[in-house]
């Protein structure tokens, strides 16, 4: 997969950089987005760090610590309903850019604190900081990444900050222009100074957060453009905003309560969380509905990119970086493929512990979500980590586990619990059979590819073959002569010769090598030059030529195969026709009498290729005019048809015999339309070559 581009920093803002690794260390090594996220944190904290610590001092001197004594049960039934309040929890998740999220969450938890400000006064202040503890303790030990703890940590001081400092300083204006507390009555003027109140807060909040929000827009012009600002704007004032539209309705609960007492106000509380509730599901399903809807389009997406590639595996990586960064929820991932061949993986500088998860993942059938800290089984229970969400890729023939979808979640505002990750399961293991069905179309084009290249390779090797074959034969006056050879494949082991000697004399040569396929086609090749070139050596003497062969063969070659010959010299105006048998299928020789006897040349010797020091008998035989002599290999009587019958020698016998009149291409066409009779649909099974030779019976001894 090529690296991700490098975007440049302008150099006014290298000075953050320098600041933020006093505090952190291996910013240097990290990818830049990663590096401008960590820096805005790191500076975020430290600017607001101080301001934390002024207000908790500020809270402190400011306390009215008789109030806990005088009201410890009011106060209690209003600790209670803000963290009630605080428990349903809304939140807010937009896509700034391609995988890179903002979150936010927010609650009507602020409605219960303005209302009790209102009635106790700034002591009250002490519910938001505890809430604020609160809050990060809980979620600290769900961030085990460094980066996700610095941001959990600018979260603490900012908030620290906004419930002390700027709420203390929102609280003195307030009390400047003759704001009061306990709010006694409801009246035009109480009402504009609490809302005074309010808005100064909300003002001050958003001055306070100003330094990481234009921050936030510079680190988004420079990593997406100016055109995307928008995004991050959007959510800015979406989650700074949203809490605060039931503040306002601080204003009426703290008048209920002084006027009317606290069942009035409970009343009133008990419908604003009604809404909470409303809200938080709302915040559900709508965050729901919108992975749902984009996992299903980016899955669409990548699927018809899979089908319009190329079918092949190489492009497979580009178009899951192109298509997943998009698919799933602020995260990490990794696709790979046994061992550890990964097709996709995001962050590239992550190093997912593959080899401890595949032994593990071998034996899964389908996707398993796992909680941040939930121990893992392949890392012998240890937990420690992010919620994940990990599913097998499967063979869709075999059912056989070859990859691995591994997805890691960062923490957004949205709680993952096990219901958030159960949702992801079904695009993950659908993400899978993408996968699986992408390289299996690979491999099968792979092996159509491969196929192919034999295919041509074999007919190469048949057309090298077939040039060895003899195209034109001697002059035989008197005589009739036909042959055919029908490989089976793609290249044959059967081979024939007809080689010119002296004295117009002929030498006969059919043979057959064990098998088929490119090594026999080779040996049979080997096996042709020598004959030829010993039977110029040794003209009429077939068995030396067969001993010569033999030796030869034994001696350069190391292939175990041997093949069965027939070589026979012919002397056409005799009719005398000498001959050694290797092991090959005796030739028919049909005497043209009123008996229609039939001679068979029976085998002289083994094969060639078998043992060395082997001898041959040479024997004769005489070919009177209107005798037929047949050569063939066992192509035909070892023809099987579908019953699993063969076609056996007397078969051809018998076709030789109803059909001696004819010429020798006439029989030898009679021979084989008998052999396709008889196999059907079958294809031959075996090579397949028929020599035909007839005297004429006009022809003169």
């Amino acid at each position: 997969m090529p690296p991700e581009p490098r975007t440049r920093i302008p150099r006014r803002h290298r000075w953050l950089l320098a600041i933020a690794k006093k505090f952190r260390s291996g910013l240097d090594g990290m990818q830049i987005e990663r590096q401008i996220v960590a820096v805005g944190d790191i500076i975020s904290f430290l600017y607001s760090l101080p301001l934390a610590i002024a207000g908790l001092i500020w809270l402190i001197i400011k306390t009215d610590w008789s109030l806990f004594r005088e009201h410890p049960w009011e106060l209690l039934l209003f600790t209670v309903l803000f963290f009630v309040f605080s428990y349903l929890r809304f939140f807010l998740i937009v896509e700034l850019r391609a995988n890179r999220y903002g979150s936010s969450d927010g609650s009507l938890a602020g409605m219960i604190l303005w209302s009790v400000v209102l009635l106790y006064g700034p002591t009250m202040f002490w519910l938001a900081v505890l809430g604020t503890l609160f809050e990060f303790l809980s979620n600290w030990q769900n961030h085990v990444s460094l980066t996700a703890r610095w941001s959990q940590a600018r979260n603490l001081v900012l908030n620290l900050a906004g419930n002390t400092t700027v709420a203390l300083t929102a609280f003195t204006l307030y009390q400047y222009f003759g704001g009061t507390y306990p709010l006694s009555i409801i009246s035009p003027q109480t009402v504009v100074l609490a809302f005074g109140l309010l808005l100064a807060n909300f003002i001050l909040l958003i001055l306070l957060w100003a330094i990481y929000l234009i921050y936030g827009t510079w680190s988004q012009r420079v990593l997406a453009g100016s055109d995307q600002l928008y995004s991050v704007l959007y959510f800015f004032f979406l989650a700074i905003g949203l809490p605060h539209l039931a503040h306002p309705f601080a204003i009426l609960a703290a008048g209920l309560y002084t006027q009317s007492g606290i069942p009035v106000y409970l009343f009133f509380i008990s419908g604003m969380l009604i809404v909470a509730y409303l809200t938080r599901q709302l915040s559900w399903s709508s965050e729901e509905s919108r992975q749902q809807s984009r996992m299903l389009q980016n899955l669409e997406q990548l699927g018809r990119a899979i089908i319009d590639a190329p079918p092949n595996s190489e492009n497979l990586p580009d178009i899951l970086a192109e298509h997943l960064t998009h698919m799933f929820p602020a995260g990490r991932h990794v696709i790979w493929i046994f061992p550890e061949d990964e097709l996709a993986k995001y962050p590239l500088d992550w190093q997912p512990d593959l080899e401890n998860i595949w032994p593990w993942l071998l034996d899964q059938t389908q996707g398993e979500t796992f909680l941040a800290h939930e121990p893992l089984p392949w890392n012998n229970g240890a937990g420690g980590h992010n919620p994940m969400v990990i599913a097998p890729i499967k063979d869709g023939d075999s059912g056989q586990t070859f990859g691995g979808v591994y997805l890691e979640l960062y923490a957004l505002a949205q709680p993952w619990d096990r219901r958030a990750l159960q949702n992801l399961c079904p695009a993950i293991q659908s993400l899978g059979a993408q996968i699986a069905s992408a390289t299996k179309q690979a491999k099968v084009y792979a092996q159509s590819l491969e196929y192919q290249r034999i295919r041509e390779e074999l007919k190469l090797a048949w057309q090298i073959q077939d040039s060895l074959l003899p195209i034109t034969f001697p002059d035989m006056t008197g005589w009739q002569f036909s042959v055919t050879i029908v490989p089976a494949g793609e290249t044959s082991g059967d081979f024939f010769d007809v080689i010119p000697l002296e004295d117009g004399k002929i030498g006969l040569v059919l043979a057959d090598v064990l098998d088929k396929g490119i090594g026999p086609a080779l040996f049979m090749t080997l096996s042709r030059t020598l004959i030829r070139t010993y039977a110029l050596d040794f003209e009429f003497q077939p068995d030396i030529v067969l001993f010569a062969t033999n030796e030869r063969i034994l001696k350069d070659s190391r292939a175990n195969l041997f093949v069965t010959v027939f070589y026979g010299n012919l002397d056409p105006k005799a009719g005398t026709l000498t001959y050694a048998n290797a092991g090959h299928n005796p030739p028919i020789l049909l005497r043209s009498g009123d008996g229609a006897e039939i001679e068979l040349l029976q085998k002289t010797g083994l094969p060639i290729g078998i043992e060395e020091e082997t001898a041959w008998e040479r024997a004769s035989v005489q070919i009177d005019p209107g005798d037929v002599l047949v050569l063939y290999t066992d192509g035909i009587p070892e023809a099987q048809n579908g019953a699993g019958e063969f076609f056996r020698r007397q078969a051809l016998e018998r076709v030789i015999n109803e059909n001696i009149g004819r010429s020798a291409e006439g029989l030898q066409q009679a021979i084989l339309d008998a052999l396709y009779d008889f196999l059907g649909d079958i294809p031959p099974q075996d090579d397949i070559t028929l020599m035909v030779i007839k005297r004429d019976k006009s022809s003169e001894k």
